[in-house]
């Protein structure tokens, strides 16, 4: 009777202090929590970190969900997480330090710095700094980040940088717009040489230690295995796995490799809120603030800075940077004129980081309520391999009749889930999803070829041909048929 009583005592505690918990989130930041849980379950998404920050109030900070479907760890606030291309404002941050102390000009050119910085194209001896900043250096993008064949020591970035001897530029330096991974990793060699340390040394401690960002780092090996996450990524039976790729590679550095938590990030959020100044330390100038928000070209949508984008969420500026690699997806975003920013970072290949967060920070401002919903496709991959077309059509429909809906409905989300089916051996599946998507949108003649991409993937040619020929007879315009009906022509 005792230990019945005594266990009794411990679960009344126990279920005390869960009420106790729920009782201290705010009516803002329960509602913020429960679109977040509702969000993760609609893009199955194994974790989620969180953080909003108003007025050097820290409104919500939490993890959900598990660092590895493997393990089933659960998160914390101090889980660690690849942040990809949020990697970048730090290196923008560290240039416009070392402009501080006179050791880099934002107008000096890049070879300057690294004298062995030679390109197939001599346009390359333009390239200035701030070009590099600011994507319009001209450097091409890359596909393969050699993430399956990581480098680790201190010499993988300027063998990186030299490497770029037998590439061409894209265009003329300054001439235009075009995203570039490469020149981000190409400044991390900048910032070593010109501070005598390695480029992950200097930002530990010229940037996370002066923070405190105590976590932070953009060196791999130094994440502790308690605080690691795993990225995931859709497996061959359209079900989150843990990749067997870790997105990591010394090389990829500026561009790709810094690895924070939901704490560190908002301390981060907290210095470029106060333009440069935290616990009355001063990380860099309002100057430099001033030089890092000032708008040097744009994208076609957004405004581009030195590293920052911004746009405007309602009538008020937000600077913000998105990240997506392998199996993680990441968002940071500050509004200085509304004292606000938030960051979201989640371990798996496909989440809406951008559109959740715009979303939660209207709530912030102004009250609006959060209804976040996910891509209908989500949904239906669960049930395709299991349970068929019939089925697929018939949560189509009775999700499509919901007010309000829980998913969006767009006709090439049912496209996406197609071809998910072909890349990963399933084309009978991939084909009844297709002509089932030109049910739902007959007069399209894209969605046509997707069903003849289907049958040539089932090797019927033949098929595949008629296919591409009815595309054609609803756009004779219709390029990507005419060039598949000669490739397949030939195979016959």
């Amino acid at each position: 009777m005792k230990k019945l009583l005594y266990f009794s005592t411990i679960l009344c505690l126990l279920v005390s202090c869960k009420q106790e918990e729920k009782q201290t989130l705010s009516p803002e930041a329960l509602e913020i929590k429960n679109a977040l849980l509702k969000q993760k379950g609609h893009f199955d998404a194994p974790g989620i970190a969180f953080g909003l920050i108003k007025n050097d109030t820290i409104i919500y900070s939490d993890a959900h969900g598990v660092k590895s479907l493997d393990t089933k760890a659960p998160l914390t606030s101090r889980s660690l997480f690849h942040m990809a291309s949020v990697s970048k404002p730090f290196v923008a941050t560290a240039i416009v330090q070392l402009i501080e102390q006179g050791k880099i000009d934002l107008n000096e050119k890049l070879t300057h710095y690294l004298p062995y910085y030679t390109m197939t194209d001599n346009r390359y001896k333009d390239i200035t700094i701030k070009h590099m900043l600011t994507h319009t250096s001209g450097i091409p993008n890359i596909d393969d980040y050699e993430w399956d064949k990581p480098q680790y020591d201190d010499g993988a970035i300027e063998r990186y940088a030299r490497s770029q001897k037998n590439f061409k530029l894209d265009f003329t330096p300054g001439e235009k717009f075009n995203y570039s991974n490469p020149a981000f990793d190409i400044l991390c060699d900048v910032i070593a040489k010109v501070s005598g340390m390695t480029f992950e040394d200097y930002m530990k401690k010229n940037i996370f230690e002066p923070i405190g960002m105590k976590n932070s780092t953009f060196f791999k090996p130094e994440v502790p295995k308690d605080l690691a996450t795993q990225p995931h990524i859709l497996g061959d039976s359209l079900q989150m796995v843990v990749s067997e790729i870790y997105p990591y590679n010394r090389r990829h550095a500026g561009s790709s490799t810094l690895h924070s938590n939901v704490e560190d990030m908002l301390l981060w959020a907290q210095v470029y809120l106060n333009k440069g100044a935290i616990n009355g330390k001063q990380i860099f100038s309002k100057k430099s603030y001033d030089l890092l928000t000032s708008i040097y070209t744009y994208d076609g949508k957004s405004k581009v800075h030195l590293s920052w984008f911004s746009g405007k969420l309602n009538d008020s500026p937000i600077y913000y940077h998105s990240g997506q690699d392998t199996g993680y997806n990441s968002f940071f975003g500050f509004m200085p004129e509304k004292k606000l920013a938030v960051v979201m970072m989640v371990n798996a290949d496909e989440f809406w980081t951008l559109n959740n967060c715009a979303r939660i920070l209207k709530n912030s401002i102004f009250n609006d309520s959060i209804h976040l919903k996910g891509p209908i496709h989500y949904k239906l991959k669960d049930h395709i391999l299991t349970h068929g077309i019939e089925k697929v059509k018939e949560i189509y429909r009775t999700e499509e009749q919901k007010n309000p809906q829980d998913y969006y409905f767009r006709a090439n989300y049912l496209d996406n889930l197609g071809y998910w089916l072909i890349d990963r051996n399933h084309p009978k599946e991939a084909l009844d999803v297709f002509l089932y998507l030109v049910e739902v949108e007959p007069d399209y003649a894209g969605w046509v070829s997707s069903a003849a991409d289907a049958y040539k993937e089932m090797g019927s040619i033949n098929m595949a041909i008629e296919w591409h020929k009815k595309a054609l007879k609803i756009d004779p315009s219709y390029e990507y048929a005419k060039e598949e009906i000669e490739r397949l022509s030939k195979k016959r």
